[in-house]
C-alpha cells in the first residue's frame, strides 16, 4: 500500500509541475504557396475553368491571392461593351479631366480587352459613352499613340456614318475581325468625307495577312463612298489565307471575286452584285473555287443568274485541269444559302419573288447538300410563280435540309398536291424517287412561310385532309402561319395535323 501511495504522489507532483512550468512558444513558419503557382500559364488554365461556373467565382479568385489577380481580371475583361468602361473614369460624370492615376488604371483594364462592342445608334448611345470616346480621341491625338486597346482583336460597331470619326482611336494593328453596321434615316444627309475614318483604318491600320473577318453592313441608302469601295477591294486582294468571312452590302470588282474563289479558308460570303457569269470561262479562274465556303448570302435582283453561276461551277470542269495535288472543289461544302432582293425592292404592291419551279429544280440539283435555304422576303401577296412542287423538289433532292423559307402560290394548292403525290406517283417510283419524301430523310424539315396568307379562299374544308397529308410528307413543322384573324382557322388545323400526325375529319 505504501508503495502505491508513493507512486500516486509522484505522478501528482509531475502533473502539477507540468502545469506550473512556463509554456514554450513554438515558432510557426508561415505557409508558403506552392511554386507551381508562380507559373503564369498554369494560373490562366485554372482561371479558364471558372468559365463554366459563374463570373462571381472568377471575381473571388482574383481577390483570394495576388498571383491570381491579373490572370483572373484579364479573363473578366476579355469582352466588354463601351458603356461598361465609363465606370473606370468617374471623372467624366463630373466633367473633370481625369488625373494620371485614373488614366493609368483605365489603360491597364483596356489592355485586357480583346472583344469590344460599341453601339452609338440613336436611342442607344449614352452621354457617358460619348464623353468617353471624346476623351479617348483627345488622348489619342495628344500623345500620338496608336490606341488605348493594344490587344483588341474583334470590334463590333453600330452607329451612323458620323460616328466613324472615333474609329481610328479604337482600332489597333492587332485587329483581326471588324464588323461595322451603319444605320441611316431617310432624312439623313450624307456629307463628303464621312467615310474617311473607315478608309483610314482599312488602308493604314488593319494588317491584311492577319484579317479573319470583314463585315460592312452599309446599305446603298447610306451612300458608301467610291474611296471606301476601293479600299475594301485593295484590302481583300492583299489578304491572306486567314480570311474566313467577307460580307459587304455593295458591289465589288470581279478581280476581288476571283481572289475570294482562291481562298482556302473562306466559309462565309455575302455578295451584293450582279452575277459574275464570265468568271466561269475565265482562264484566271482558280482550280479550287469556294472550297470551304459553308454560308452564302446573296442580295441581288437577279437570283436566277446566280443559280446558273453556281450550277456552272459545280458541273463544269475547272480551268486549268486539276491535278492530284489541286482537287477541283466548287461549292463542295456549301450548306446554307440565303437570297434577298435589294433593300429598296420590297413587296409593296405585289410579290417580287421572281423564281419558278424549274429555277428551284436547278438549284436543288446543283446543291444537294443544303441544310438551310432562305429565299425571298416576307410579303402578303399570292402572285409568285413557284408552287407546292418546289417544296417537294427541295424535300426529295436535298435530304439534309432542315430549314426552308420560300414563297409558293396557293391559288391551286390542292391540285398541286394531288398532281405531285397522285398524278406522278407511278413515274416517281420508276425514277427511283419516293413519293413520300419523309421516308429516307436523314433529318426533319422545318418549313417557314415567306408570306402570311390565309387558306380559306383556295382550300375547302373537304380538302383539308389532302393539304395536311401533302405538308406532312414535306415537313415536320410549319412556322409563320397566321394564328389570328378571321381567315386563320384552316392554317391552325393544318399545323396541328402535321405535328400530331392526325388527319382532320
Amino acid at each position: 500500500m505504501a508503495g502505491d501511495e508513493r507512486v500516486v504522489g509522484e505522478l501528482r507532483w509531475r502533473s502539477q509541475a507540468r502545469i506550473q512550468a512556463p509554456t514554450r512558444q513554438r515558432h510557426v513558419e508561415p505557409a508558403m504557396p506552392h511554386r507551381i503557382f508562380e507559373i503564369d500559364e498554369i494560373l490562366r488554365v485554372i482561371v479558364q475553368y471558372t468559365r463554366d461556373t459563374s463570373e462571381t467565382t472568377t471575381v473571388s479568385l482574383a481577390c483570394c491571392c495576388k498571383s491570381f489577380e491579373e490572370p483572373a481580371l484579364s479573363h473578366l475583361w476579355v469582352s466588354k461593351r463601351l458603356n461598361e468602361l465609363a465606370a473606370l473614369l468617374p471623372s467624366i460624370l463630373t466633367a473633370r479631366a481625369p488625373i494620371e492615376e485614373e488614366w493609368n488604371r483605365f489603360r491597364r483594364y483596356a489592355s485586357w480587352i480583346r472583344i469590344l462592342f460599341v453601339n452609338l445608334q440613336p436611342g442607344y448611345a449614352t452621354r457617358e459613352s460619348t464623353l468617353l470616346l471624346d476623351l479617348i480621341a483627345s488622348h489619342f491625338i495628344k500623345r500620338s499613340e496608336t490606341t488605348v486597346f493594344p490587344n483588341l482583336r474583334n470590334l463590333v460597331w453600330y452607329g451612323e456614318a458620323s460616328s466613324l470619326t472615333y474609329l481610328p482611336s479604337i482600332v489597333s494593328q492587332t485587329l483581326t475581325d471588324l464588323r461595322v453596321n451603319i444605320s441611316t434615316r431617310l432624312e439623313t444627309e450624307h456629307l463628303p468625307g464621312e467615310y474617311a475614318p473607315l478608309e483610314f483604318v482599312i488602308n493604314s491600320t488593319i494588317s491584311p495577312p492577319n484579317l479573319r473577318s470583314l463585315c460592312l453592313n452599309i446599305p446603298p441608302e447610306a451612300n458608301p463612298s467610291p474611296g471606301l469601295k476601293q479600299s475594301v477591294a485593295n484590302l481583300v486582294l492583299r489578304s491572306g489565307p486567314t480570311l474566313a468571312s467577307f460580307e459587304v452590302e455593295f458591289e465589288i470588282p470581279e478581280s476581288v471575286v476571283l481572289h475570294l474563289m482562291s481562298l482556302p479558308n473562306l466559309i462565309m460570303w455575302r455578295a451584293a452584285q450582279p452575277t459574275p457569269m464570265e468568271l466561269v470561262s475565265s482562264p484566271l479562274r482558280p482550280v479550287v473555287s469556294f472550297a470551304q465556303i459553308v454560308y452564302l448570302s446573296l442580295r441581288t435582283a437577279t437570283p436566277l443568274g446566280w443559280f446558273f453561276f453556281i450550277s456552272a461551277l459545280v458541273k463544269d470542269k475547272p480551268h486549268p485541269p486539276p491535278t492530284h495535288h489541286t482537287p477541283a472543289l466548287t461549292f463542295g461544302n456549301l450548306t446554307n444559302l440565303d437570297v434577298y432582293p435589294p433593300r429598296r425592292q420590297r413587296c409593296l404592291y405585289s410579290c417580287t419573288f421572281p423564281l419558278t419551279d424549274p429555277d428551284i429544280s436547278l438549284l436543288a440539283d446543283a446543291l444537294p447538300h443544303l441544310e438551310g435555304v432562305w429565299l425571298g422576303v416576307p410579303c402578303h401577296f399570292n402572285t409568285c410563280r413557284t408552287t407546292f412542287r418546289s417544296l417537294h423538289t427541295f424535300s426529295t433532292r436535298c435530304p439534309r435540309l432542315r430549314r426552308l423559307c420560300i414563297h409558293f402560290n396557293m391559288t391551286t394548292l390542292v391540285q398541286d398536291i394531288r398532281s405531285v403525290f397522285e398524278g406522278d406517283g407511278q413515274q416517281t417510283e420508276a425514277q427511283g424517287v419516293r413519293a413520300d419524301p419523309s421516308v429516307g430523310r436523314s433529318c426533319q424539315l422545318g418549313l417557314q412561310l415567306a408570306h402570311y396568307l390565309p387558306l380559306e379562299p383556295n382550300v375547302g374544308v373537304g380538302d383539308l385532309a389532302t393539304v395536311v397529308k401533302g405538308f406532312s410528307a414535306i415537313s415536320a413543322t410549319i412556322d409563320g402561319v397566321p394564328i389570328s384573324g378571321p381567315n386563320s382557322r384552316l392554317w391552325v388545323n393544318v399545323s396541328y395535323g402535321i405535328k400530331s400526325r392526325v388527319l382532320p375529319k
